[in-house]
């Protein structure tokens, strides 16, 4: 999938941009997803469809937002690419642009994530390596932490150099299902990690 690119000085959206979006149950929970006219912008993960476009109207607040039903078929694809690796791209006439906008690192660390196969995991510091960056571990992390694409830039893939999920945006428990239904190896601190999030 291709994605539109927009440097640090148009990271932001502009007042009043219009949104289409829509939300969709999943068995990771509700998913909502948004677009602009350059495409998908927005994909998270919640436990409600109330929460979920709550965390839509709280990413973009001044937006003009107008539900489109018909953008369901990316939240099911999305879906697909975690259960089954199917591409999101394979269904005729599906989107196949994304509209992410960061930093020219934060779009290589988006890149570098899209790479990592289903089923396999990549740690912080790998990516930075990757990237010829080695000290750039915390902005690897940022990028995952600001990344507003859930599932399609895959940063549940990516964990800490002993295992340990760390943080995910959409919940650490939900990063832990999603790399289950990959078939990723989750060791004993991988799993602990996620227990002590769910306990806290």
């Amino acid at each position: 999938m291709s994605a539109t690119r927009a440097s640090s000085s148009t990271a932001r959206f502009a007042p009043h941009e219009s949104l289409r979006y829509t939300a969709a149950p999943s068995a990771y929970g509700w998913i909502a997803v948004a677009a602009t006219a350059r495409g998908l912008c927005w994909l998270s993960l919640a436990a409600t469809k109330q929460e979920a476009i709550a965390t839509l109207r709280a990413e973009f607040p001044l937006a003009d937002l107008e539900e489109d039903a018909a953008l369901t078929i990316w939240c099911e694809r999305a879906v697909a690419s975690v259960t089954s690796g199917r591409s999101f791209d394979e269904k005729p006439g599906a989107a196949q642009r994304m509209d992410l906008r960061g930093t020219e690192f934060q779009h290589r660390v988006w890149e570098a994530i899209q790479k990592i196969p289903r089923g396999e995991t990549r740690s912080y510091a790998a990516l930075a390596r990757s990237l010829g960056k080695p000290n750039a571990v915390r902005a690897v992390a940022r990028a995952c932490a600001v990344n507003r694409v859930a599932l399609l830039v895959p940063c549940h893939r990516v964990i800490g150099a002993t295992g340990a999920l760390t943080g995910y945006r959409w919940d650490v428990e939900r990063k832990r299902q999603l790399l289950t239904a990959e078939g990723a190896h989750l060791n004993e601190e991988t799993r602990a990690s996620s227990k002590k999030a769910v306990n806290r």
